[in-house]
C-alpha cells in the first residue's frame, strides 16, 4: 500500500473543487442577476469579483485535472438556486455568507484529503484563503444593506 494518494483519487477531489467554484452561488447569481436596490453598488462590485475568483479557480482546478489526465467535471447550478435569481440583493448576501461559510468548510476537507498532493493542495489552500477573504467582504458590505 502506497501513502501518496492515486491520480484518480486526485484527479476526483481537484473535480470536487472546480464544481465548488464553477457552479457556486455568487457564480449563479452574476449571471442571473438579482434585484438592486439603489444602495446596492458596494454588494453587487462584491458579487462581481467574488464571481469571477470563483471562475478563475474553477478554470484552474480544471487545468490541473487535465495536467493528471483526467476530464474536468462541470457539473450542473443547484435547483435550489432558481427560486433566488427574483431577490433583492441585499438579502442575498446574507445567502452568499452561508454559502461562503461552507464553502470554506468543503475546500479545507479537499484540501485535508490532497494533503499528499503538494501541488494540488497547494492550489485548494489558496482557494481557501480566497474564499476566506470574500467572506470578509461579504460580511463588511452586509451591515450596509436593507434586509427585511
Amino acid at each position: 500500500m502506497t501513502n501518496t494518494m492515486n491520480s484518480l483519487d486526485t484527479k476526483a477531489v481537484l473535480n470536487r473543487l472546480l464544481v465548488l467554484h464553477y457552479r457556486s452561488l455568487p457564480v449563479y447569481l452574476n449571471q442571473a442577476m438579482p434585484w438592486l436596490h439603489q444602495n446596492s453598488a458596494a454588494a453587487q462590485e462584491v458579487l462581481q469579483s467574488i464571481a469571477a475568483d470563483h471562475e478563475a479557480t474553477a478554470d484552474r482546478f480544471g487545468a490541473m485535472i487535465v495536467a493528471e489526465g483526467g476530464a474536468p467535471t462541470f457539473g450542473e447550478f443547484p435547483l435550489r438556486y432558481t427560486a433566488l435569481h427574483d431577490l433583492a440583493l441585499d438579502y442575498l448576501v446574507l445567502r452568499m455568507i452561508e454559502y461562503e461559510k461552507l464553502l470554506i468548510q468543503r475546500i479545507s476537507e479537499c484540501a485535508d484529503l490532497l494533503r499528499m498532493a503538494p501541488a494540488p493542495q497547494a492550489a485548494a489552500l489558496e482557494s481557501l484563503g480566497a474564499a476566506k477573504a470574500h467572506l470578509q467582504s461579504l460580511e463588511e458590505v452586509a451591515p450596509n444593506l436593507h434586509v427585511l
